[in-house]
């Protein structure tokens, strides 16, 4: 089957979209393609050409998208820049979004040449694909791309195409962009969001309400995930918030190691906005963006935008619920209420700084590791305590991966394709990732961290 294109979202407002032309492009080449996905999109791998998956071939013409956001704390106006979304594909009752990323220039680019490097592309695509395999929400890589222009940016590289599919684009940002360039189409926008994500909610009273509190959930769920693996965003802007809770737009994103909650890689996020540990409260910010954005569709009824904001004020409750329940499955514990051991493991990790994946693969199989830092009083003591209550191991495996992609490993396949034109530590990566919860081998360079000093001068790019 090709690609079976329906798009509603050019049905909305001309001034949420613009149309575009992909670039030209002489002879692109895939370097890799998702075949997984593939099957899920019921696309048979042999149709997707290179032409049709560059946007040389099109069924349709191409939208950018207009949106607003805040980014680092700053509202702009913003838009699909170098992104282009080629369709919704429409397969087995399902839409997704099919998007170009580094296609050239749109109506938003404005100072942006529109391109891409095949390093950035390459690493959004291992990223997004090992955290679907660590079960979290997120657009996921259909294949990328090379082209044969060149690409300067900290240096110069081939450039690159990536094919993106989420379930779709809409941000927080959409919201705010729609709130102040287009408020006589906020209901009716709102209406075509809730009606394709969160269709439930039709023909119910207070259904703004609803689809308010129900993005707020799903926004909760992602963070949480996030923390669960040590994922660090990097650039949680409220353009980069998907309205659905999928993650999206890996840019200077990375994994912790060592626990530090004040982990940052991003090198222009220079006071630690969008650090580790700082991922809930700026998910709060956001989701208080998010609601004044949606503020006009309650004026006539000051009650309804109480409750509205009612529901902002259970976000420290929600969160802490769903982050303490899923530290408990980490730790093995079956119980509720048990926050009091968790904390003082939490205590001990931010004294200890030890590696944050393989902690919890030392606690489930203690000897796991040569580390001096779980011989010590402190560790032994905490693993004691939680022998009594949890360290379930049928619950621990489910939770905390053997696998991640470390920071290190991700250079070096990348590094590797671009100074010899070689993929395969790249695909040996994706194959170790493609089953992150299975161990193969513990003391395999793919379960080890980086030495201490790699992780402090490490540092990630937006590579816009």
């Amino acid at each position: 089957m090709p690609l079976s294109f329906d798009t509603t979202y050019k049905d909305l407002d001309s001034k949420l979209y613009s149309g575009v032309k992909p670039k030209d492009i002489d002879n692109p080449e895939i370097l890799v393609l998702n075949e997984d996905l593939c099957d899920d999109l019921g696309l048979d791998k042999e149709e997707l050409n290179s032409q049709i998956l560059s946007g040389q071939e099109l069924l349709e013409e191409p939208i950018a998208q207009a949106y607003a956001g805040h980014q680092f704390g700053n509202y702009t106006m913003l838009g699909d820049g170098r992104a282009m979304l080629l369709g919704e594909h429409v397969y087995d009752g399902s839409r997704y979004d099919i998007q170009l990323k580094g296609s050239g220039r749109t109506p938003y680019s404005r100072r942006g040449d529109g391109n891409a490097t095949v390093s950035s592309m390459l690493r959004e695509y291992i990223y997004s694909y090992a955290m679907q395999n660590l079960n979290i929400k997120t657009s996921r890589s259909l294949a990328a791309i090379e082209t044969e222009e060149s690409v300067q940016r900290r240096r110069t590289e081939p450039g690159a195409i990536l094919v993106r599919v989420m379930n779709s684009h809409i941000r927080y940002g959409t919201f705010q962009y729609v709130a102040s360039q287009a408020p006589e189409e906020l209901e009716e926008f709102t209406d075509y969001v809730i009606d394709r994500h969160y269709p439930h909610l039709n023909n119910k009273n207070g259904k703004y309400l609803d689809f308010f509190e129900e993005v707020m959930r799903s926004s909760i769920d992602m963070i949480v995930d996030w923390m669960r693996v040590g994922f660090v965003h990097g650039v949680m802007n409220t353009d980069n918030m998907s309205i659905d809770g999928e993650t999206f737009d890996y840019g200077p994103c990375a994994f912790m190691n060592y626990y530090d909650e004040d982990t940052v890689f991003s090198s222009v996020d220079k006071r630690g906005r969008y650090s580790f540990g700082n991922q809930k409260s700026m998910l709060q910010w956001n989701l208080t963006r998010f609601a004044e954005s949606l503020q006009p569709l309650f004026e006539e009824s000051s009650y309804a935008f109480d409750e509205l904001k009612a529901k902002l004020d259970d976000f420290d409750e929600m969160f802490d619920a769903k982050y303490y329940n899923m530290m408990s499955k980490k730790l093995g514990i079956k119980s509720d209420g048990e926050k009091e051991i968790i904390n003082e493991f939490l205590d001990w990790l931010r004294e200890s700084r030890a590696d944050y994946t393989n902690t919890f693969l030392e606690l489930e199989n203690p000897g796991s590791f040569d580390d001096p830092v779980y011989s010590s009083g402190d560790f032994k003591d905490i693993q004691d305590k939680l022998s009594h209550i949890g360290l379930d191991k049928e619950v621990m495996k489910q939770t905390n991966p053997c696998y991640i992609p470390r920071n290190y490993l991700i250079e070096e396949a990348l590094n590797d394709y671009l100074e010899k034109e070689s993929l395969s530590k790249f695909k040996h990566l994706l194959n170790v990732l493609e089953h992150p919860y299975e161990s193969k081998d513990a003391n395999s360079q793919f379960q080890q961290p980086p030495p201490k000093e790699f992780d402090s001068g490490y540092t990630t790019y937006c590579n816009t």
